[in-house]
């Protein structure tokens, strides 16, 4: 399924709240809950509206960070909203509207009160986000003013209003061809991640400016040497202490050794993650030839990922394979999505395979004997 499919399946299966989960339009709605994670970069998740007791009057498609909610109630997640009507698409950049009317109900607000203040106070970190972000990442999109899901006196699809801090709406009938939609979704997907460090930024300098949370913070587990051993880590966030100072990290990237190295298993190879402070390492048929495998997730821009990746790769070998007098190991970069035509021939100048998941398939940059892809 593409994203044209996936968005227009909605409107021409003619959804309706009263018509329940029976009805065509949401049996699709599953369906894309089931495939469109093959067309995300690796560690995004997908949610789909009609999990709860009775279906929205506005349905939507969300994409989300599991390191930064596992839920479309709260925290910040890139989603499509459709009109009441599905007669229109947005693609947005939202927040959790459940977690603003808990926040107003612990105020000892009920009702419309509750609800009035929990729109309020979306609207206000909207308006805060868009402040902070750069002119360049909000060029022609649109604000939370400027989008009509046309149930206004109903609380969810005001607030979904509210909290949308950018969006880009499209006539469900009329869409753009494939390539836009995906390079549309990929500006969103930039700018969710920039939005979660802007988040984390501003609720440090001043815990009360804005609610919406990033995601729950867990403990990392130190790793203990042992032969080779597939065990990826958690992939929420963890705290860290760097430099006596408190950090708050998400996990995404563990989720894409997770991925890559169950796939590596899946082809008879040894994948091995307990090779700390190393990501992954490799092994096929002949142990004594190894890959080193550092993951990287993609941003907004893939330059810094691919940058780290060469250094940590290069310090790696020197450290845990020349200086021990052991043959040299095959070099790969993980990322979460292509890297791009610029760095792509860079790696491979270098001696490092690229590898990235696309639609739901693993590619290389090296298709040669050496290649861990085979």
């Amino acid at each position: 399924m593409d994203l044209q499919a996936a968005l227009t399946g909605v409107a021409s299966l003619e959804y309706a709240p009263g018509k329940g989960r029976t009805q065509p339009a949401q049996q699709h709605l599953r369906q894309v809950y089931r495939e469109l994670p093959a067309l995300l970069p690796a560690g995004l998740s997908v949610l789909v509206s009609g999990a709860g007791q009775s279906l929205p009057y506005v349905p939507w498609i969300a994409v989300l960070n599991p390191g930064v909610t596992t839920t479309a109630q709260e925290g910040l997640y890139v989603v499509y909203l459709y009109r009441s009507d599905a007669s229109r698409v947005y693609l947005t950049m939202n927040q959790g509207a459940t977690q603003h009317l808990r926040n107003a109900e612990k105020q000892g607000l009920r009702g419309r009160a509750a609800e009035r203040q929990a729109i309020a106070e979306l609207l206000a970190e909207s308006r805060l986000f868009r402040r902070h972000l750069s002119a360049a990442a909000l060029d022609g999109l649109l604000g939370p003013e400027d989008i009509e899901l046309g149930e206004p006196s109903r609380f969810y699809p005001a607030a979904y209003e509210a909290g949308t801090i950018a969006a880009k709406a499209y006539a469900v009938r009329e869409l753009p061809a494939e390539s836009v939609l995906r390079a549309d979704l990929g500006r969103f997907l930039a700018l969710y991640d920039s939005c979660v460090d802007l988040n984390d930024e501003l609720r440090a300098k001043d815990p009360d400016a804005i609610h919406t949370t990033a995601g729950a913070v867990r403990t990392r587990q130190p790793v203990r040497p042992r032969p080779p051993l597939f065990r990826p880590k958690d992939s929420a966030e963890y705290t860290a202490m760097v430099q006596a100072q408190q950090q708050t990290r998400e996990r995404r990237h563990e989720a894409l050794i997770r991925d890559f190295g169950t796939w590596l298993q899946q082809q008879g190879l040894t994948a091995a993650t307990n090779v700390h402070p190393r990501d992954l390492v490799v092994t096929g048929s002949t142990p004594q030839r190894e890959w080193l495998v550092e993951a990287k997730v993609v941003k907004a821009n893939a330059e810094l990922a691919v940058r780290e990746a060469i250094g940590q790769l290069f310090a790696y070998r020197h450290f845990f394979y020349r200086e021990e007098g052991r043959p040299d190991p095959l070099l790969v970069a993980l990322f979460s999505e292509e890297p791009g035509d610029a760095f792509t021939p860079l790696l491979s100048s270098l001696d490092i395979e690229a590898v990235w998941l696309d639609a739901g398939e693993w590619r290389s940059s090296d298709n040669g004997t050496d290649s861990l892809l085979g």
